[in-house]
């Protein structure tokens, strides 16, 4: 696996590339050379506002990801990196958040959200969304910017046509990361991470 300069646009009204759209981008760069990819655990470790590579691991030493995919393919356990570069990010495209947020109930006792609408956003943009929401409302009193940090999925395809969606904050480490489980039509279909700075 060659190493692959990608092409994101800014989303929105962000001056960096949304997590979103590395994952998404990534995993359907790495489906189209390797097939299913599955068992996903992709870890973001900061922001990028200039153009990313994909870059098959491992890294040379020195080298710090922006992020990092680890999978399972017919040929085993891999892991690629998403590396920045010094090309300039060109181009941005709407994307209206509030869509997704407006059509969810909320259940802040039990620290959980539900969407029983559909949209025409990918999946992990749906989670994200979801999981951002549901954080500024269970912890007002937080300061900061909630970002997504870690996503797991055994499985993951970019829209399903769920007719409920869960989304359920399952676990909180000193108010700083937090552990949330994705819940699609009654099954677990996997775990998002967020963390405040």
């Amino acid at each position: 696996m060659a190493e692959q300069i990608m092409n994101f646009q800014y989303k929105g009204s962000r001056d960096y590339i949304h997590g979103t759209d590395i994952f998404n981008e990534t995993l359907a760069w790495l489906s189209g050379r390797k097939g299913e990819v599955r068992d996903i655990d992709f870890t973001f470790h900061r922001v990028a506002a200039k153009q990313l590579k994909l870059v098959p691991g491992p890294l040379p030493e020195g080298v710090e990801p922006v992020a990092a995919c680890a999978f399972k393919s017919a040929e085993g356990r891999e892991k690629a990196y998403l590396v920045e570069t010094e090309q300039a990010v060109a181009g941005r495209y709407p994307y209206d958040e509030d869509e997704i947020v407006g059509a969810m109930a909320f259940d802040l006792d039990g620290r959980k959200a539900t969407l029983r609408a559909q949209t025409g956003y990918s999946d992990i943009e749906v989670w994200v969304a979801m999981t951002k929401a549901l954080h500024y409302k269970v912890f007002p009193q937080l300061e900061g910017k909630w970002l997504f940090v870690r996503g797991r999925f055994p499985a993951y395809e970019r829209h399903t046509a769920a007719q409920e969606r869960v989304l359920a904050i399952a676990a909180s480490f000193n108010d700083k990361l937090t552990r949330s489980e994705a819940w699609q039509d009654g099954v677990k279909v996997g775990e998002i991470f967020f963390s405040i700075v």
